[in-house]
């Protein structure tokens, strides 16, 4: 796989492409962080529009963060604070394992999780659309 050891900028930080940290030396697969970070931002535009559950995508973009090297993002952070309040929450195909009527129990819970996973979520889902051409560049050294 492709790796880049051109300089690069992410939310400031200044890399090379690698790291050696201890002895290990990691490198940045520049496809593998653009790919992550497109997922980031469809999900967010995802979440605007409605057609994405507020707490499935963040969950998505949660699990995204550390591929898409954006772990201290202030506006990838929020959607990790949602995803590990909503955790114990059944949604999308994990629903499959569940009886219908704990399902039934729990619809309440989930519906006032998904507004408040919206509420949390809007602010930092248009500033990550507003920022995403600039997600989206890997700068040329």
């Amino acid at each position: 796989m492709p790796t880049s050891s051109v300089p690069v900028s992410f939310g400031g930080r200044r890399d090379t492409g690698s790291f050696c940290d201890a002895g290990i030396v990691v490198s940045w697969n520049q496809p593998e962080v653009i790919a992550a970070r497109q997922i980031i931002i469809q999900m967010a535009k995802g979440i605007l529009s409605g057609s994405v559950s507020p707490v499935q995508g963040a969950r998505t973009i949660a699990r995204r963060r550390f591929t898409a090297r954006l772990e201290d993002d202030p506006d990838i952070l929020p959607f990790v604070g949602i995803a590990s309040e909503t955790e114990a929450l059944p949604l999308g195909r994990e629903r499959v394992h569940w009886q219908a009527q704990a399902l039934a129990d729990l619809q309440d819970k989930i519906d006032e999780s998904q507004a408040w996973a919206l509420t949390v979520a809007s602010a930092h889902c248009q500033s990550l659309v507003a920022r995403s051409g600039s997600l989206m560049c890997w700068p040329e050294g």
